[in-house]
């Protein structure tokens, strides 16, 4: 099987708007790559592209496994230039804490904003122990087209 690589330049000091990034998560996604991807098993990741379906605009879609803790996973989608995070998923049993010093318990949602980036988070909606459940959630959040994730998931069994 053949893993998709981005070409990405990072810069840490170009920012966005609220708005911007509202926008470019709301653009409808698909796959560039047709290739089946196979969901990461404990302590991989996998990264491919995705691209708006009217004007081509390219993100990059990464999914990355815990390797401690089985049932945690973290979905991101990020802009193709300058790899800014917009939306992450963090499937996880702990905490998170917002600058505002709310905390949430369990799976939780960051969407960027221009005056927290990706340090505030909501809670997610979806409670499963199925991480492919959280990767579908994910795909309607950042608006992939679920027909074209092309990606094979197998559920493990625990040890």
């Amino acid at each position: 099987m053949k893993e998709e690589k981005s070409r990405v330049n990072t810069n840490d000091n170009i920012k966005m708007t609220t708005e911007e990034a509202i926008e470019l998560i709301d653009i409808l996604k698909e796959r560039v790559s047709d290739i089946t991807l196979k969901f990461p098993k404990i302590g991989d990741k996998i990264e491919f592209e995705v691209q708006a379906v009217k004007d081509g605009k390219k993100f990059i879609v990464n999914i990355n496994r815990g390797k401690i803790d089985i049932k945690k996973c973290t979905y991101q989608g990020r802009t193709y230039i300058n790899s800014i995070a917009l939306l992450r998923l963090d499937v996880t049993d702990s905490f998170h804490i917002n600058p505002d010093g709310t905390k949430i318990q369990g799976p939780h949602l960051h969407i960027y904003s221009e005056e927290n980036e990706m340090r505030e988070a909501i809670q997610f909606d979806i409670k499963s122990d199925d991480l492919y459940d959280y990767c579908l959630g994910f795909f309607r959040k950042f608006n992939i087209l679920e027909e074209s994730s092309g990606i094979l998931y197998q559920m493990e069994m625990e040890l």
